[in-house]
């Protein structure tokens, strides 16, 4: 997701962060956000005034704030644009989803094992 002027991008919850969330990036401060305000708090109003600091709750220890910091220094300088938001499919190359892309997708990762040649003769 490109961020542009957050009208849909959630702070918690979406890839905007160097196309990463923040669950990947900080998965225990993540836990540490209670799951109504996840889906509630968007960019924009998260980065207002470091807002999304204030959805932290909980017992926080040294993991989380470790976590808060590296968090806050990859967003420190995030600046919103007015361009709407754009959402790419990260699976092709000009980020536009196709079904063929989809298909290609479900394979990503998967180790290759051609065993039907020890079976069959072409």
């Amino acid at each position: 997701m490109s961020v542009g002027n957050d009208a849909q991008a959630l702070f918690w919850e979406d890839r905007w962060i160097d196309g990463r969330s923040v669950l990947e990036i900080a998965p225990h401060l993540y836990a540490c956000v209670p799951k109504r305000r996840r889906k509630l708090q968007n960019v924009a109003g998260g980065l207002l005034a470091n807002r999304w600091a204030q959805d932290i709750r909980g017992i926080v220890g040294v993991q989380e704030i470790g976590q808060y910091l590296q968090l806050w220094h990859k967003i420190e300088h995030t600046t919103l644009s007015a361009e709407p938001d754009r959402l790419t499919w990260k699976w092709s190359t000009n980020g536009i989803y196709s079904a063929k892309s989809a298909y290609l997708a479900t394979f990503h990762g998967s180790i290759a094992y051609d065993a039907w040649k020890l079976t069959w003769k072409c």
